[in-house]
């Protein structure tokens, strides 16, 4: 039987306060990690702090465990040297050797007991160094590919200045797209399966799940919430099924590359003061809705610069590398 305490040297982090420490920007400060988890937990730092002459943070590379509060054992190994709040522990490979992969592991593996916990009830301060750990690390860990951040600022493009929008035309929704409603469908047929279902949400890409069912949109569209986040504006670059809270747009010029999509979803999100879950965004509203876009000599959509602008932007290449279509923008 393995435990936490035979592969980690368990501590129980520096307890600061970080209301009476000074908070500074990232690049000129030292992370703070409190007892933040979650999906959205940002591995744990509340933020960035000044560096305290007499305490060096910990190196990178740690473990951190939060041993109280919501997010009870959530942990992350750190990327940055970093202090820790009240009820962090800090974990240390016994082996300084260990591969990240095999580092994440065991986060994954300490996360997995939070069921044992509860907050404000049964915490982990006395506990956590005897958590019962896999008594070897499986091949397929140290197989894995951990994604890299390297590059991943870098423009697909060349810097484009963009121009006053007080240039541009303003252009009837439906002249310029096809807007199609979503479809309900019943709670009973909601089995899980490999189609996108596009809802009013305004997180990950307005996807809530994967349905077994047919599409009833194809890639290269835009989906716009008509309810709910209303005007929260995605690029669907796979077929999906759209709900009825959702409208779809299809530029009638024919298929749109994910740069040109990308202009008009940021021009869309532009609209959505105007609405909220008391006024939603009707069909025949928004096909008559008027928004400003660059526009050519012959008072078209200028499609060709909108996708110059979006390839010039920090981070477009990461977005080229996951979609072909960006491939041919512009």
């Amino acid at each position: 039987m393995t435990t936490l305490a035979d592969i980690f040297n368990v501590e129980y982090g520096n307890k600061f306060d970080m209301n009476k420490m000074t908070k500074v920007e990232r690049l000129n400060g030292v992370a703070f990690v409190g007892r933040v988890g979650g999906l959205n937990g940002k591995s744990g730092v509340a933020g960035y702090v000044e560096p305290l002459p007499a305490v060096p943070p910990y190196p990178a590379g740690l473990l951190t465990v939060a041993l109280g509060g919501s997010r009870l054992l959530s942990t992350y190994v750190q990327q940055v040297p970093f202090y820790t709040a009240q009820n962090v522990a800090v974990l240390t490979p016994v082996e300084s050797s260990m591969s990240l992969n095999d580092r994440l592991y065991y986060a994954m593996c300490i996360r997995a007991n939070s069921f044992r916990y509860s907050a404000f009830g049964r915490e982990a301060n006395r506990t956590l160094s005897s958590l019962i750990m896999p008594d070897h690390v499986p091949s397929w860990v140290e197989q894995a590919a951990i994604p890299s951040h390297d590059g991943l600022a870098r423009a697909a493009g060349p810097s484009v200045e963009l121009t006053s929008p007080d240039l541009w035309k303003h252009f009837k929704v439906g002249d310029v797209f096809e807007v199609t409603s979503g479809k309900y469908v019943a709670a009973a047929l909601k089995r899980p399966g490999s189609t996108p279902q596009v809802t009013s949400s305004a997180r990950n890409n307005g996807i809530s799940r994967h349905l077994d069912i047919e599409p009833n949109f194809p890639g290269g569209t835009i989906s716009v919430a008509r309810n709910g986040s209303v005007g929260t504006a995605f690029y669907q670059p796979q077929p999906f099924f759209a709900t009825d809270d959702v409208r779809v747009w299809s530029a009638k010029k024919g298929t749109m590359s994910v740069a040109e999509a990308l202009f008009v979803c940021s021009v869309i999100e532009l609209e959505k003061f105007r609405y909220s879950y008391g006024r939603k965004w009707s069909i025949v509203h928004m096909r008559n809705t008027r928004i400003r876009l660059p526009a050519t000599s012959a008072g078209q959509p200028d499609w060709s610069y909108m996708a110059s602008v979006m390839r010039g932007l920090p981070f477009s290449a990461a977005v080229g590398e996951h979609d072909s279509a960006w491939a041919s923008a512009g």
